[in-house]
């Protein structure tokens, strides 16, 4: 999926999340900075949703996401 930060975070609504999630962030075009910065995950709630922060409290690029399970 694709989401837009917005004052450097974004919740993503997803009934595909779990505990065990492996979450993988691409930055996908840079808003309102000039290089990427660093992305993380920062909470989830399984079957509901997943938060992405950026290390910039004022980003608002558009970051990819992907789940994968764990095997």
């Amino acid at each position: 999926g694709v989401a837009t930060l917005v004052a450097g975070t974004v919740t993503v609504n997803t009934t595909k999340v779990t505990a065990n999630s492996r979450i993988f962030l691409t930055p996908q075009t840079l808003g309102t900075i000039l290089r990427p910065t660093g992305l993380g995950v920062t909470a989830r709630v399984a079957a509901t949703s997943f938060t992405v922060t950026s290390m910039d409290i004022t980003d608002t690029s558009t970051v990819g996401w992907i789940i994968m399970e764990p095997a």
